[in-house]
């Protein structure tokens, strides 16, 4: 069997298909690209696999490779309450109560409830401590956009985390020149104020460049003010929650409420555990594999960055942090050979501008879950070409052939497009690569006329085309620079 190399790129020759001599790949203009590609003979193409680029979202594998090796896969993140032994007489617990948070980020206000209900007491004689010391240090990573902190995909990384530190409202806005109104779900410990908000034709709004914006320095009310278009169906809304001490207390007021308990006391925070103490109920997270393939499949944040403390917390024996994560997590990954040297790890999402990697550093990740993946049973948690999460209709993978060949996380953040991960090939070999792409920009018109006609973004091509070639076992030829 002959071997040859073109491009950098090693090939069996009995493999060539006609794509064999296609027209050279374009990169996005104004942009740059690093691509590697590995099969089992090693590194079949790499060009650029040093650059230093953002991440984005594919620092979720980091993540997830650290979470499954330090906690491994019988972890569950359990939140309880617990007493004073003998504090709990009949109905009635008479002393002070600890309600335990570690960062949980299932947990609902209906298991908040439960965990109340689970108490079976109708009284509470003594003061409610939420204790938070599984976790401190700042709610948000350093490099996140300050323009995103009212979207639930940067809510609060807190110990506290009731339904994803996120609220939902709605907006109604039936009739230009009519006022808008802002709706609550009753119960839900959020406000909404819409007085400032002008109902008008979209024409207008671009004319006086107004658009919806929202104002929560008042703790968690949220002051909506700027210009909708009518809609005879309520507009929805999802707000991060800011102040998440108050959202605490008041999700903890409304299920002592609904669960029928008397409290005589007071709520107060603290960052201790009691001494000796009795646990009276207790709330369980699914296993960490079922999370994990929810945050890489969906592309979750608030899971990631929960991980990330968690192993920090965990490794460290002190509370977590992002700080502590990143460090955990260069180091749990260093001993088992996965060099990062000059990487930057900011936090464990890829939402943080900070974070850095090459190619190189990523195709090490993936080389390590690849060879292990037997007992992590790591690949299977990515999402799928044309099957499910991120990959379900991503533009480069919408070929019939690839439907569930290529396992990989994606990654997306302004002017940058990743996707890292793995390919099942035409000739049933399962490679390893990365693409990864900076500086990404069309001008406004361009931008307009795909948006318009739903045409497949530049950089977007260029991914498929590199997918296609690995898929086919074709040289990657890409055009001079």
């Amino acid at each position: 069997m002959q071997r040859l190399l073109i491009s950098g790129y090693l090939i069996v020759s009995s493999l060539v298909s006609p794509l064999a001599h296609a027209t050279p790949l374009t990169p996005p203009k104004g942009g740059q690209y690093a691509i590697m590609v590995q099969g089992n003979n090693g590194v079949e193409f790499a060009r650029h696999a040093d650059q230093m680029i953002a991440p984005a979202s594919t620092m979720k594998v980091l993540t997830a490779l650290a979470a499954r090796l330090e906690l491994g896969a019988d972890f569950r993140f359990a939140t309880d309450i617990q007493a004073q032994p003998g504090a709990k007489q009949g109905d009635t617990i008479n002393g002070d109560i600890w309600i335990n948070f570690v960062g949980d980020p299932t947990l609902s206000r209906m298991d908040l409830l439960s965990l109340f209900k689970q108490l079976g007491v109708s009284q509470i004689k003594g003061n409610v401590y939420v204790n938070t010391g599984a976790y401190n240090g700042y709610e948000r990573g350093n490099g996140w956009s300050w323009g995103d902190q009212t979207l639930c995909f940067a809510a609060p990384v807190s110990s506290v985390i009731i339904d994803n530190n996120c609220a939902y409202a709605t907006l109604s806005a039936p009739q230009i020149g009519k006022p808008a109104t802002g709706n609550v779900a009753t119960g839900v410990p959020i406000g909404i104020g819409a007085d400032n908000v002008e109902v008008m034709s979209y024409g207008d709004m671009a004319r006086q460049f107004c658009a919806l914006e929202v104002d929560m320095a008042k703790g968690n009310f949220y002051e909506l003010k700027g210009c909708i278009t009518p809609s005879k169906e309520p507009h929805g809304l999802r707000f991060a929650i800011h102040d998440v001490e108050a959202w605490g207390w008041d999700n903890i007021r409304w299920a002592m409420d609904r669960a029928g308990i008397q409290h005589d006391g007071l709520l107060r925070v603290t960052h201790t555990l009691p001494q000796g103490p009795a646990t009276l109920a207790t709330h369980q997270s699914a296993p960490l594999p079922v999370m994990l393939a929810k945050m890489l499949k969906k592309s979750d944040n608030l899971y990631a960055d929960t991980f990330l403390k968690t192993v920090g917390r965990h490794y460290y024996n002190k509370p977590g942090s992002y700080r502590s994560g990143t460090m955990a997590v260069r180091a749990i990954l260093t001993k088992q050979g996965i060099k990062l040297d000059n990487a930057i790890l900011a936090d464990g999402s890829g939402l943080s501008a900070h974070n850095l990697i090459s190619a190189r550093q990523m195709m090490a990740v993936l080389d390590y879950i690849q060879k292990n993946d037997a007992e992590l049973g790591f690949i299977k948690l990515l999402p799928s070409a044309q099957v499910d999460g991120t990959l379900a209709w991503r533009r480069s993978v919408t070929a019939p052939m690839m439907k569930n060949r290529v396992h990989a996380k994606t990654g997306t953040i302004t002017g940058t497009s990743n996707l890292a991960g793995f390919i099942d090939t035409a000739s049933g070999e399962r490679k390893a690569f990365v693409v990864l792409q900076r500086g990404l920009a069309q001008d406004p018109a361009a931008q307009e006329r795909d948006r318009a006609s739903k045409a497949v973004r530049p950089w977007m091509l260029f991914e498929k085309g590199v997918l296609e070639r690995i898929y086919q076992n074709q040289p990657i030829e890409i055009q001079q620079e």
